[in-house]
């Protein structure tokens, strides 16, 4: 049966009608719970009793757990996570403090919590934990606290740039919690520095170990793994080889170490510039990092190096800044060269930073919504 075209357009009229409700209905749901997620970031800090549970912002502690236990509870904690002490668990209505040396660090008064702001690694060590009840005591316990940190990215440098007649060293250094183990490429084994503190490693590696081929060092311990890696350039023709990259991005305070290289006995060390100008080898020779620190010179420095057949030019900079950013080219003597841009951003983003962009994404999301 055929419908009058005039009720054939109504029909077609109610169904974009009810189309357009269900959307508006869908993207109204969308918002109410993305605003509800923004809540919950923005007042998470305050408002409300926390609930014990281990989440990206926060790891519990419920001491009811350890009340029958005479050993000292372990905690780890990632560095800036928040640490919630739950007083679930205990009879009545506990008065709680937690205690470092002879300072109170919070009480709990009628509270079923209590949270600390952001751990950082200074907020490691040995508290007690005690609670009262109508004046009683009811436990009193030590809480060793391990603030756990992921390595930072290892710093990569010249060594022994000093010593006449040989190559010099790579040195990679990176600080956490636990302490990093530093691995080389290719398996080869480094020497651990002596002067290494609980939570800083130091290694290092002959250069020569690596002559004719790229490497890196890495840096891993229980919260992850961060690298670093030497930039290295073949002149041998001008073509960019698959492992040679042409864009490098660091932060603030991160190293650089780049190397060009031709092979020859009879040619010259490759020679390095910035946009254009020239980056001498003997004005901006590299120094000792003692020396360097005590004449507080520019930390850009050119090493030039030989092994066997192989001529080689590095250029290193211990703690890059937005001004290095650039483009640096190598150049042979048989007029070969290659070019990378470096591009230096501002510090790392902290984890409060972090969780700012993401609230302030998801207030965008709900704007566009």
């Amino acid at each position: 049966m055929k419908f009058p075209y005039r009720w054939r357009c109504c029909s077609n009229k109610f169904s974009f009608q009810n189309t357009r409700m269900k959307t508006w209905r869908q993207r109204n749901m969308i918002a109410a719970v993305l605003l509800l997620c923004v809540v919950g970031a923005l007042c998470s800090d305050d408002m409300g009793t926390p609930v014990c549970g281990s989440s990206y912002e926060a790891a519990c502690l419920t001491p009811a757990d350890y009340l029958n236990r005479s050993a000292p509870i372990n905690k780890e904690v990632a560095v800036g996570k928040k640490l919630i002490i739950s007083l679930e668990g205990l009879s009545g209505s506990p008065v709680c403090h937690l205690i470092r040396g002879e300072d109170r660090v919070m009480t709990a008064n009628g509270s079923q919590s209590m949270v600390t702001s952001p751990l950082s690694e200074t907020d490691s060590g040995e508290y007690t934990l005690t609670c009262d009840s109508n004046n009683a005591a009811m436990f009193s316990t030590t809480v060793i606290l391990h603030v756990m940190k992921r390595p930072t990215k290892p710093q990569l440098m010249l060594d022994g740039v000093d010593v006449p007649d040989a190559s010099p060293l790579f040195k990679c250094v990176s600080e956490g919690f636990p302490k990093p183990t530093i691995q080389w490429s290719g398996n080869k084994d480094g020497e651990q520095s002596l002067k290494e503190s609980d939570r800083k490693t130091e290694s290092k590696i002959l250069s020569s170990e690596y002559y004719n081929t790229g490497m890196m060092c890495c840096a891993t311990n229980a919260e992850g793994q961060e690298c670093s890696q030497l930039y290295d350039y073949d002149l041998q023709s001008s073509v960019m080889n698959k492992d040679e990259v042409s864009t490098v991005t660091l932060s603030e305070g991160q190293s650089l170490l780049l190397r060009c290289r031709v092979k020859g006995y009879s040619l010259k060390s490759p020679v390095w510039e910035k946009g254009g100008r020239l980056l001498d080898a003997r004005t901006l020779a590299c120094k000792p990092e003692k020396e360097e620190e005590e004449e507080k010179e520019a930390e850009m420095c050119i090493k030039n190096d030989s092994h066997y057949d192989v001529r080689m030019a590095y250029l290193s900079i211990r703690s890059v800044r937005e001004e290095h950013s650039g483009t640096y080219t190598c150049t042979s003597t048989d007029r070969n060269s290659k070019s990378v841009y470096v591009h230096v951003s501002g510090s790392p983003p902290t984890y409060n930073n972090l969780m700012l962009l993401k609230v302030s994404s998801l207030i965008l999301l709900l704007t566009w919504l």
